[in-house]
């Protein structure tokens, strides 16, 4: 049965990371990022390094370096991402924090590390907390920071190809409407089996209540997990999943059927400290649980 720990502050963001960017294009959402961080935490060692890509407004970069990580490097498509995490968190290159622009989903993994301005050491630990809100293609091109594709795992695919090829240990965060058991799916395709799970409770944002087109049909599929219990707005689960090599599938694994029991049995919980959890879980799989109960941001921004 895996071993649920509950955390019901933001133990990695400081005060100025709480503070939304100045600029309307530079994605803040302080759940996803704090949970992004957590990923990270359950995969760094000693001497460890960390490509974050995706990496947005620098604050998750930065506070996987003070969790321990010696070099953290931060990629974005965005140049106001880039320019904002550069002035904030990534002021010289020569420091643990470095952040470079580029897209990860189009760059090869070597022309990705080539936007470091030095190597990074090994052994090095991939990251990543990508656009996942399943969205139509009419819908998702009016809010690229959330857009995840029509089962919310467009960039996915791209963010384990680098892992992979790297041979690192891999920090992937989605949503539970994000196609969860193909998540798993793709992780175990690739060599990779989930180590730790990280849940954070969110209400929807208010685009996506208005465009539910794409997460209604994925529930109704059984492929989404949305939690409606006791709330007259459904809210989903932020979802971290901390992922290691393994060299055969192997008996123990958490698998797709049960990342979803998993979720389902939280949808259960009446409150965001998610007390269902405390029941039977996965059968097989002893991993780490997570919950993240954390204070409600009073600025949400996407783009």
């Amino acid at each position: 049965m895996p071993h649920v720990t509950r955390v019901n502050s933001h133990v990695h963001l400081t005060g100025a990371d709480l503070t939304p960017p100045a600029s309307p294009h530079v994605f803040f959402e302080p759940a996803d990022t704090e949970t992004g961080v957590w990923v990270a935490h359950d995969l760094i060692g000693d001497d460890c390094s960390v490509l974050d890509l995706g990496c947005g407004s620098g604050a998750a970069a930065a506070a996987i370096a003070r969790a321990g990580a010696a070099r953290v490097h931060g990629v974005d498509a965005s140049p106001d991402s880039v320019a904002w995490a550069r002035e904030h968190y990534a002021p010289h290159d020569a420091g643990p924090v470095t952040v470079g622009h580029g897209d990860f989903a189009e760059l090869s993994t070597k022309d990705l590390l080539a936007t470091a301005p030095t190597p990074l050491p090994r052994p090095l630990v991939v990251t990543s907390n990508p656009p996942y809100v399943p969205l139509t293609a009419a819908a998702g091109s009016r809010r690229r920071s959330i857009s995840g594709g029509e089962d919310g795992l467009r960039w996915a695919p791209a963010v384990i190809a680098h892992g992979r090829a790297l041979g690192s240990d891999l920090g992937l965060t989605i949503g539970s409407y994000s196609t969860p058991r193909k998540a798993v799916h793709l992780l175990e395709e690739a060599g990779y089996r989930v180590h730790a799970v990280t849940l954070c409770p969110l209400p929807l944002g208010e685009f996506t209540l208005t465009h539910m087109e794409q997460v209604l049909a994925l529930e109704q599929a059984g492929e989404a997990v949305l939690w409606r219990s006791g709330r007259a707005v459904p809210a989903y689960f932020i979802v971290g999943l901390a992922c290691r090599r393994a060299a055969a599938p192997g008996d123990g694994r958490l698998t797709g059927d049960g990342l979803l029991q998993l979720l389902r049995t939280a949808a259960r919980s009446r409150t965001g400290h998610l007390e269902t959890l405390d029941e039977a879980r996965p059968a097989g799989w002893a991993g780490l649980v997570r919950v993240l109960d954390l204070p409600p941001a009073p600025v949400r921004r996407h783009w």
